[in-house]
């Protein structure tokens, strides 16, 4: 019985899919070798924006947090007493986003 598979099929049963390169193949021109850190003797240099970004992401984790309010919202919440003005919220997102200014 002679099978004849369909053209373009990349199902081969001796290596990688048609099209794959062969591990341990040689380097294409626009790949680089990857070797650790220490090896290659790199080091990295941050701009002083992003080391003014590192240092204010430092200082966000440690907002201060208004615990007191937080229970009177969550209560007010439960209790169905607490109420959203949705113009000031609106107003707000726009003032903060910079719309309109």
């Amino acid at each position: 019985m002679d099978i004849k598979l369909p053209i373009g099929n990349n199902l081969r049963t001796d290596g990688p899919a048609a099209g794959g390169k062969p591990r341990g193949s040689p380097l294409q021109a626009d790949q680089t070798p990857v070797t650790p850190k220490e090896a290659a003797g790199e080091s990295v240099t941050l701009t002083d924006t992003a080391k003014t970004l590192s240092s204010l992401r430092g200082g966000a984790q440690d907002a201060p947090i208004d615990k007191t309010r937080v229970a009177e919202i969550k209560s007010a919440i439960a209790e169905g007493r607490y109420t959203i003005d949705n113009q000031r919220l609106a107003k707000s997102i726009l003032d903060f986003e910079g719309v309109f200014t």
